[in-house]
């Protein structure tokens, strides 16, 4: 899925539990964007200032920031890293969960069933190389019409409830 959707979708998953607490909720939204931006920022950065468009021929060239997207995919999209850096980071805070860091997994769930054919999401990382290849590719037309659309319905919804919630009779 795109980095706005996976804000987006992270953003919806976390308003509730933070609705007067922004300050995690857009940790939570930066944990849930982060897996993309570590991954290919490099690659993305490289095809801006040469100018260039994206090709899977140019991809697959030796180019570091393409190795690296490739390689540090396996590590941000998978739920077994994210269950150690969860593990570690609440023993560090001495039991007490980051909750924002599940920002993370939502990202990771999403991508499980909207990546097909490129960029299948290594979810077992590095227990297994399964990927499940039956979902949806996220850049299908219909695709993005329906996910932009519930997440508009989404934001409707929040936004006349609030609005009605505001409104003194």
């Amino acid at each position: 899925m795109d980095i706005l959707a996976h804000g987006l979708w992270t953003n919806a998953a976390f308003f509730k539990k933070y609705k007067t607490n922004k300050k995690n909720r857009y940790f939570a939204i930066l944990f849930g964007i982060l897996p993309d931006i570590v991954s290919f920022a490099p690659a993305t950065i490289y095809l801006l200032i040469a100018g260039r468009n994206f090709s899977p021929e140019l991809y697959a060239s030796d180019f570091w920031f393409f190795r690296w997207a490739e390689n540090s995919y396996n590590f941000t999209h998978s739920l077994i890293i994210f269950l150690i850096t969860l593990i570690v980071i609440t023993a560090v805070r001495k039991g007490k969960v980051y909750w924002p860091l599940f920002g993370w997994s939502v990202h990771i769930l999403i991508d499980i069933f909207t990546h097909k054919d490129f960029y299948e999401t290594p979810f077992l990382y590095p227990i297994s190389d399964f990927k499940f290849s039956h979902g949806i590719q996220w850049a299908e037309p219909g695709f993005m019409i329906i996910n932009y659309g519930a997440l508009a319905a989404i934001y409707l919804a929040w936004f006349l409830v609030i609005r009605k919630k505001r409104v003194v009779l």
